[in-house]
């Protein structure tokens, strides 16, 4: 009697095992799956600044920046009252160490949030870059400068690893859930 108990204690742990082993599979993908970072409409933030009445808020939408195409998208508002403005003229300009110079008029036409004023523009070489900004507003006019770093491109492997990553993940998935079904049945 005794022993058919302990048997039929360690037959309920047994196939009590198998069921576990599929929600820890989906605790552990939705982990991984987590760990991307999230970011807001706008990007990373770059930096905030005050110059008169107007503050200026400055995202990316890559951290680190890189060579190509970057969009780099600004938030303007007024310091007193604190009001986000939306008739303004905002122009960047763009120096590397070699005098090279891109400048740009950012505008809500180019931003998915029309609360932002967004710039397009194509960074041609990795270095040290100086962005100068100018906001117009209401007869007010700010002028921001600052420094950017433009890394080294990266590889294609290791910007997309993720994507890459992905039916190797999901094949694997699919095959433990094979071999338990098949463990199960037996």
């Amino acid at each position: 009697m005794v022993c058919e108990q302990m048997t039929t204690r360690i037959e309920n742990r047994v196939s009590i095992a198998p069921r576990l082993v599929n929600p820890i599979l989906l605790l552990i993908l939705s982990m991984l799956t987590m760990s991307i970072s999230i970011r807001a409409d706008g990007g990373n933030v770059l930096w905030q600044r005050t110059s008169g009445a107007i503050t200026v808020t400055a995202f990316t939408t890559q951290s680190p920046l890189r060579p190509g195409p970057a969009d780099i998208s600004f938030f303007v508002e007024t310091t007193e009252p604190s009001r986000t403005v939306l008739d303004a003229r905002v122009f960047v300009t763009f120096e590397n160490e070699t005098g090279a110079t891109l400048r740009a008029e950012a505008t809500h036409a180019q931003a998915r949030n029309k609360l932002l004023y967004c710039s397009l523009i194509d960074l041609p070489k990795p270095g040290h870059w100086k962005m100068s900004l100018l906001v117009a507003h209401a007869g007010d006019r700010a002028e921001f400068v600052s420094d950017l770093a433009v890394s080294e491109p990266q590889s294609p492997i290791r910007a997309q690893w993720k994507f890459m990553a992905f039916p190797p993940v999901i094949m694997f998935l699919f095959v433990i859930n094979q071999w338990l079904r098949r463990n199960r049945r037996a």
